[in-house]
């Protein structure tokens, strides 16, 4: 999951005017905390009779990282985009910007994962002794955020796969951008149908037995290739906000909760020998869908996911997605400790689970004020004093635009 856009990247100008997409935000939450509950909730004692409809909710989980990258290509989009703009202006200072948003808490997880990893290579090897190789290669990689391109993607903290794949979408996105802007209206239709068939159709292929598990689990389920169409179905998308803000509000309110209702409707019928393709993008335009209809508090709804409370929770989302993993496995050592069980212990208690939402909530809250926002400001901050315009510098305008 991905780290979470800035106030100016949703913002929009809609007929001159500023208007901010908080709501977003709160989408971003929701698929975070949805993520979250996917990876753990199975641990908990009597998960086995929680009725089949909510496991297969929670089993639908990981789709969210879908959400995730279709809403990072929109969110740039509606920054770099909108007002007339149609490609980057700087792509140094825009890697920079995105190095500085991604980075610093990629680092937290990294380290605070890193314990466990020393456990599982160098203290607990299947092999009867410590596996440096495989240990030193997967700090690297995943170091390096190229682990997504490799068998060893998740070696560490699983979940930053995805900001491996996220990293290329960073790479490829002023290019990408600047041609997808200059699609009409038919072509960035195209674009989304065939950008949402392409890791759709693969992943059918592999469902229907076409690729080998192997192949698909070490090399194709977390390529970077086979994410990026998602990513560019969020820029494509961000023309369509114009378009839906001059739906008449009624309107626009119950095609908002109907396409909600939709949704979980689809999600909770969903043939379970298709999961796959469910989460790696076969809902897609709904997904983009579901980001254009938030774009408008519409409704009370809406309203509820654009508030203050699930926009401050949202900006912290990327956090809560990097972290939940190292954060949980020390949640469940001290808790096990508690229970008088020992620390290792898979199997947890409901209490253990409920109490572990909101302490990893909070606990990414106050990583996002007190590690990631400083090292942001300063990365940048670096930059601009190394820029040659901060130092009044004259500069030829060849940059690239």
């Amino acid at each position: 999951m991905l780290e979470t856009p800035t106030k100016s990247e949703l913002t929009a100008n809609v007929k001159g005017k500023s208007k901010t997409f908080t709501a977003l935000n709160g989408l971003r939450f929701i698929a975070a905390m949805a993520v979250v509950v996917f990876h753990f909730a199975p641990d908990v004692r009597g998960y086995e009779n929680v009725p089949g409809v909510l496991q297969k909710l929670i089993n639908e989980g990981p789709a969210a990282v879908a959400f995730f990258f279709i809403l990072s290509g929109f969110v740039l989009a509606n920054k770099y985009l909108t007002s007339g703009n149609r490609r980057v202006d700087s792509r140094p200072e825009f890697y920079n910007s995105r190095f500085a948003r991604l980075y610093p808490a990629y680092l937290v997880a990294f380290l605070m994962f890193a314990p466990f990893a020393v456990a599982k290579y160098l203290g607990h090897s299947a092999a009867g002794g410590p596996d440096w190789k495989t240990f030193l290669l997967a700090a690297i990689l995943n170091a390096l955020m190229v682990q997504a391109w490799t068998s060893y993607s998740q070696s560490w903290n699983g979940p930053s796969w995805s900001l491996s794949v996220e990293a290329f979408m960073y790479l490829v996105f002023p290019f990408a951008s600047e041609r997808i802007a200059k699609l009409k209206d038919t072509g960035r239709t195209l674009l989304i149908v065939a950008a949402w068939l392409i890791p759709a159709g693969i992943t059918a292929a592999f469902t229907l037995g076409m690729i080998e598990k192997p192949l698909w689990d070490s090399y194709l389920r977390n390529n970077p290739l086979l994410w990026t169409p998602l990513f560019l179905i969020g820029i494509a998308g961000i023309r369509f906000v114009e378009p839906w803000s001059k739906v008449a509000k009624t309107t626009a309110s119950w095609l908002t909760l109907a396409a909600c209702v939709g949704f979980l409707a689809l999600a909770a019928v969903w043939p379970k020998d298709w999961l796959e393709v469910f989460i790696t993008g076969g809902v897609a335009p709904l997904f983009l869908l579901g980001i254009i209809l938030f774009t408008r508090n519409t409704n009370w709804l809406t309203n509820l996911v654009g508030g203050r409370a699930f926009d401050a929770m949202g900006q912290a989302s990327y956090i809560i997605y990097i972290v939940q993993a190292p954060t949980w496995h020390y949640w469940q050592a001290l808790t096990n400790v508690l229970r008088h069980v020992p620390a290792r212990t898979q199997i947890v208690e409901l209490w253990q689970f409920l109490v572990f939402l909101p302490l990893l909530v909070i606990f990414s809250m106050a990583i996002e004020r007190i590690v990631e926002i400083p090292a942001r400001r300063f990365l940048l901050g670096m930059r601009k004093r190394k820029s040659p315009r901060a130092t009044g510098t004259a500069v030829a305008s060849t940059s690239p635009q």
